[in-house]
């Protein structure tokens, strides 16, 4: 103890010097300094991350792509599935069918940190994450058969049923995807990797979309099959380049009577966060929960392009729908790339020891003494380096987060826009006793709109590689990655239930009930063939493109505040004085 206390003492005044004071000023002795250091959760000698090794980007690629799975499921099903499902099961109501599946979708986010403590604590040879990834792909390739059954039987209170248990299984493989992160990636990679997590899942977005626009006439139960093709596919390429540490000899706390009492207590413990502790954490998660919210929007957009255009040709309507979202998710792909790209690079140089190195030159004596301190530290308060690679990748993952969510908060005034303009041409021909031309009018619009929602996917690519990255950065506690990575599922159900919910009020009590009961399309049910359209006016639609706005610009001032690790050690020292 003596000595390492001397060790950082010895040096001349600098910020671990002061920092020391300030922990002595409240009363913190050096035992517990010394306490700190050995039981911090990012410290290497007691979590090993010190001994992971740098993966190639393959590999990295390769871990996180579980998300590309998840991805492709919420773009086939989410943007295209979900919608034909509402209007074929819920004929002359589908807004509110659909916003019934959003709340399912909301609802099945309740389990992430119940499936991250599963995951925690799952003991096994093959380590704690891939025996559970396994076993929710197998749930979800058993209750996606399902749905396509009770699709094809027309049973809609069976599939909402199935569907809200499908997405439980999804939620649970990609929370177990979330806490492998931390486990076999070192501390350094993790914001690229975060980046690479949100690249994976708009590829996926991407990729479900490209699918649709070139098999745009088959039936829902091929596309139900290609989810689960992916899903098990990308099941299979983590499970081989994650190379985890085996679980089974690690034993459990002994003696644990499960009675009901101690049964709740234990559920009851898997949602506990407490915010005063962490308040970073906690502002990082209420973005997330603003930015879901704000997102829910994209389910409606074929009912907008149905309503707006009028074309009563659902391929061609179908057509437009896929190149608006084809053209965003390509493009918040190659944004997420980029942005991964940033991070890695600085990430990577700072690894290397270039810059600690030159610091090194400069003062020999001025090195980051306490590297081990994290959110663990008496009064939670952490010296982080400010130069090192952790720290200056969560500086530009916050960044990322706040130019993405501004980004988006503009652009989704576009749709609103193209609709008025749209309305007003019409209008025009009306007045000019001028048949209106509803193909001449998509010709002149479409294009912008697809033009408007690409540039719409820059803010969203960049936003969500900042956010990944920026949860790995903040995270309390890595031996509980999973379960506190779960918490962002519970903002993701609050987001899914408000924005789905008010989306789909706004749309039924400011657009009109709906279309009356009329005859459906006398072909089966195929992508883009049913009503001619759900019948919304326009007032509906512009009301919740302007609510995605405004919870899009709410995101950005709450992002405002967060504080990385390495800004509150500045503005701490700053206190202190020297």
């Amino acid at each position: 103890q003596a000595s390492f206390i001397s060790r950082h003492l010895a040096a001349p005044p600098s910020r671990a010097h002061r920092w020391l004071r300030s922990r002595q000023r409240k009363g913190v002795s050096g035992a517990q300094v010394e306490m700190t250091v050995a039981m911090s959760p990012s410290s290497g000698k007691v979590k090993g991350s010190a001994n992971l090794e740098r993966l190639s980007s393959l590999r990295l690629w390769a871990v996180t792509s579980g998300n590309l799975a998840y991805g492709f499921m919420m773009a086939d099903q989410g943007m295209l599935l979900a919608p034909l499902e509402a209007e074929h099961l819920f004929e002359t109501q589908a807004s509110l069918g659909l916003a019934l599946m959003a709340v399912c979708c909301g609802v099945s986010q309740l389990t992430g940190p119940a499936a991250g403590r599963w995951s925690d604590r799952h003991r096994s040879r093959f380590g704690r994450r891939r025996p559970c990834l396994v076993m929710a792909m197998g749930a979800v390739w058993v209750l996606t058969s399902f749905l396509s059954v009770c699709s094809e039987m027309k049973l809609s209170f069976a599939f909402i049923g199935a569907f809200l248990m499908q997405q439980f299984a999804w939620n649970c493989m990609q929370t177990v995807q979330a806490g492998l992160v931390p486990d076999v990636i070192a501390a350094d990679q993790r914001s690229a990797a975060g980046g690479m997590s949100a690249a994976n899942t708009l590829g996926g977005a991407f990729l479900a979309l490209m699918g649709v626009r070139f098999l745009g006439g088959v039936g829902v139960q091929a596309h139900y099959a290609m989810t689960v093709s992916v899903g098990m596919l990308c099941c299979v390429l983590v499970c081989l380049a994650a190379n985890e540490t085996p679980t089974n000899n690690i034993e459990d706390k002994a003696n644990e009577v499960y009675d009901p009492l101690s049964f709740l207590r234990h559920i009851k413990s898997c949602y506990e966060f407490d915010p005063a502790r962490h308040p970073q954490f906690a502002k990082l998660l209420l973005s997330k929960t603003l930015y879901c919210s704000s997102v829910m929007v994209k389910g409606f957009l074929l009912f907008f392009i149905q309503d707006t255009f009028k074309l009563k040709d659902g391929h061609k309507e179908q057509a437009i729908v896929g190149n608006t979202a084809v053209a965003a998710e390509a493009v918040a792909a190659f944004a997420a790339v980029a942005a991964m790209a940033l991070l890695d690079v600085a990430s990577a140089e700072l690894a290397t020891g270039s810059t600690t190195k030159k610091r090194s030159e400069d003062d020999p004596q001025e090195t980051s003494p306490l590297p081990g301190i994290s959110d663990a530290s008496p009064d939670g308060e952490p010296y982080v380096d400010p130069n090192s690679a952790t720290s200056v990748g969560a500086v530009r993952a916050r960044m990322f987060t706040l130019f993405g969510s501004f980004w988006m908060c503009v652009m989704w005034l576009g749709p609103p826009l193209v609709g008025l303009g749209v309305l007003r041409d019409s209008e025009a021909m009306v007045r000019a006793n001028v048949a209106v031309d509803r193909q001449a009018l998509s010709d002149a619009w479409s294009p912008y709109m697809v033009l408007g929602t690409a540039v719409w996917g820059i803010g969203q690519g960049v936003y969500l590689a900042g956010d990944q990255a920026l949860s790995y950065a903040l995270l309390p506690d890595p031996e509980e990655a999973s379960r506190l990575l779960g918490l962002t599922s519970i903002c993701a159900a609050a987001g899914a239930v408000f924005g789905g919910s008010v989306t789909g009020l706004l749309l039924y009590t400011l657009g009109g009930s709906g279309k009356e009961p009329s005859v459906l399309h006398p072909e089966p049910l195929l992508l883009g063939v049913g009503p001619t359209a759900p019948g919304y006016a326009y007032p509906g639609y512009a009301g919740m493109f302007l609510l995605a706005s405004a919870l899009s610009g709410a995101s950005c001032l709450v992002l405002r505040t967060v504080r990385t690790p390495a800004e509150l050690c500045g503005e701490r020292a700053r206190i202190a004085g020297p």
